[in-house]
């Protein structure tokens, strides 16, 4: 009992700095919200290391998990407004208006709500007035299912995270079954369970890379009960919700002998042809393709590589360096990513993970924006391998918020060096340990 006292002591002191930094300060406030955020981190490290020795069971681990993130139920999402256009999309769609044929400003002239503080706050809330919609169609419907709240900005912020919750709860019970398939340490789900980056992006600020990691878990899990139908849709549903998990092509190509390749290879295409079918309509898919090359060429936040590039080229590109060097770290990390998934045979889930997670690993250090939410299908599936990249790279990241400290969004160098030499010192960290346990094999 001695023992189940400090698990709920902490975990209360943990909740106390979630329902601060889910109700009580802006995200201007950075130092608050990164000693918050420290606090929490420090936190899921100590349940991490202790929770067998203080006898935590399964049933009650997920369950203080899941109260933790159930006090951010009715908050406004406090470090990310991205939230707006997500109710704005679903609403555009509950009123019969295609989100990818129209800009944000002119969708509004066909709802004659001139005035309509509901619909001003939406449009003056989103940071992407100036794009046509650049989420998949997959992704759209569940915009529609929290527009369905009508225009009440809160029941559709609870809707949304209410959505989220059930696939966390998918995310949990897929990881807690592959930790065991795989014979990897059960301890490494309240990782996920406790990290703060997860639960503030995802409950907190209603990102859906829960729901794209829930997908590739999925995937993982058939892949290894070798059902190539069920593996090709979990994977394409993945792929509906954000587009970036095309990138695990490659693997399924390598991973799959050639009978059960054909058949990923139907399910997954049609699965996908499927959802993306809405983009179809009057050509939307051409408004889509326009805003995400815009997103591709415009937006720096938070890179490694491409700042490093940047500075470099500075001396004779001297205007815009992204729309050169963006192609660029494109093609190399595809190049790299091929080399990667060719280099090495995939014949246990083990090989496949890791093969996975080192993609993650090469297409996120190659962008020209990272936020936070980006890390999180990489660190929900590093926790099969025994990688530590990403689990350093969740606590480091929050670092990047600094750049919201005034109205103007300006990086910290400081910061960025601090965050990205944690995660190059542990990439080289765990490339030396590797060869070392390689040598002495």
């Amino acid at each position: 009992m001695k023992n189940k006292i400090q698990f709920y002591l902490i975990t209360l002191i943990y909740a106390i700095a979630l329902f601060i930094m889910g109700y009580c300060f802006d995200r201007s406030d950075f130092l608050v919200h990164l000693g918050l955020y420290a606090v929490c981190f420090g936190i899921c490290l100590i349940i991490y290391r202790f929770a067998d020795q203080w006898k935590v069971s399964l049933k009650l681990g997920l369950t203080i998990a899941f109260l933790l993130r159930i006090i951010l139920l009715v908050s406004e999402p406090v470090l990310s407004d991205d939230f707006y256009r997500f109710v704005f999309d679903g609403q555009l769609i509950r009123n019969g208006i295609n989100p990818y044929l129209y800009l944000p400003q002119d969708s509004i002239s066909f709802l004659s709500i001139e005035g309509n503080p509901y619909w001003s706050t939406l449009l003056q809330g989103m940071n992407s007035e100036g794009y046509y919609s650049v989420y998949p169609p997959f992704h759209q419907l569940f915009f529609y299912i929290a527009a369905l709240g009508g225009e009440d900005l809160l029941a559709n912020i609870v809707i949304l995270r209410l959505l989220i919750l059930v696939f966390e709860g998918l995310v949990f019970y897929l990881l807690y079954s592959l930790l065991g398939l795989l014979g990897i340490q059960l301890s490494n789900l309240w990782l996920y369970a406790f990290n703060p980056l997860i639960i503030l992006e995802l409950t907190g600020n209603l990102h859906f890379e829960g729901i794209v990691l829930s997908g590739l878990l999925a995937s993982i899990y058939f892949y290894h009960q070798k059902l190539a139908k069920s593996t090709g849709i979990s994977w394409a549903w993945a792929v509906g919700v954000k587009l970036s998990p095309m990138m695990m092509l490659p693997i399924w190509l390598m991973a799959w002998k050639r009978k059960h390749l054909y058949r990923f290879l139907v399910y997954s295409s049609v699965f996908i042809f499927f959802s993306l079918i809405p983009l179809g309509f009057e050509n939307g898919y051409l408004n889509f393709w326009k805003s995400f090359r815009l997103y591709q060429s415009s937006f720096e936040f938070n890179a490694s590589i491409y700042y490093i590039l940047r500075w470099v080229s500075g001396f004779w590109l001297d205007y815009n360096p992204i729309q050169t060097l963006g192609p660029i770290l494109n093609l190399l990390a595809f190049s790299l990513i091929l080399w990667l998934v060719f280099l090495r045979k995939i014949q246990k889930t083990t090989e496949l993970v890791e093969t996975m997670v080192g993609v993650f690993l090469v297409y996120l250090l190659f962008q020209t924006t990272v936020h936070p939410w980006y890390l999180i299908p990489a660190f929900g599936l590093s926790l099969l391998t025994k990688d530590k990249v990403f689990l350093a790279w969740s606590g480091a990241v929050f670092l990047s918020y600094a750049a919201y400290r005034n109205e103007l969004v300006e990086e910290d160098a400081f910061l960025l060096l601090i965050q990205y030499g944690i995660v190059f010192g542990m990439i080289i960290w765990s490339f030396l340990k590797r060869f070392t346990v390689n040598k002495i094999q």
